[in-house]
């Protein structure tokens, strides 16, 4: 009876072994994140792959944990491969006053999609997306909706991009005597 228990458990110990191994084996062959990539896997690990094993992955996260995760479960969930970006994303709303007049809407809007088709930084369509459109009425705020992507993927380089933006919206925003109403989201 006893040989019957542990070779259960042996069986169930195995199943799992041989799901990393499996898995590990299909990480190498797909090729879906390679050392030095940096990747997200929701709940479980975010960080920059630093060894594929067979049976496990080392990723160490940005505080420099490693974290050392069993292969099995990159086959049941999904890896975000941020390496692989072609182009990183600005995704803004910003809130103007309601005392903003139609025309100083037209204005803003016009104004800031100009700047954004006129920047070398920023990619173009039809390579990405370009949009800077009245989106709602705001409890507090008319409401515009800026979407566009940068052409590069690095992150200091993406948020010292963001910051330029920023300014330059603020400049648009204040020449035509209107005003952010709360903030950009």
């Amino acid at each position: 009876g006893g040989l019957g228990v542990f070779g259960v458990a042996l069986a169930f110990g195995a199943q799992d072994l041989f799901k990393n191994l499996i898995s590990g084996i299909f990480i190498l062959i797909e090729k879906r994140f390679v050392p030095g990539e940096w990747i997200l896997v929701e709940g479980v690990v975010e960080g920059t792959v630093e060894h594929i094993g067979f049976r496990s992955t080392t990723v160490r996260q940005f505080d420099k944990a490693p974290v050392y995760v069993p292969n099995g479960l990159f086959s049941d969930r999904a890896v975000v491969n941020f390496s692989r970006m072609s182009h990183r994303r600005i995704k803004w709303t910003i809130g103007l006053e309601y005392r903003t007049t139609v025309p100083q809407l037209r204005y803003v809007c016009d104004e800031i999609e100009a700047h954004l088709r006129g920047e070398p930084a920023l990619a173009q369509p039809p390579d990405a997306p370009l949009l800077v459109k009245v989106d709602a009425f705001n409890e507090s705020s008319i409401d515009v909706s800026l979407t566009c992507f940068t052409r590069t993927t690095r992150w200091d380089e993406w948020m010292a991009e963001k910051e330029k933006l920023s300014f330059r919206i603020m400049e648009i925003v204040k020449t035509d005597a209107t005003d952010v109403a709360c903030r950009v989201r």
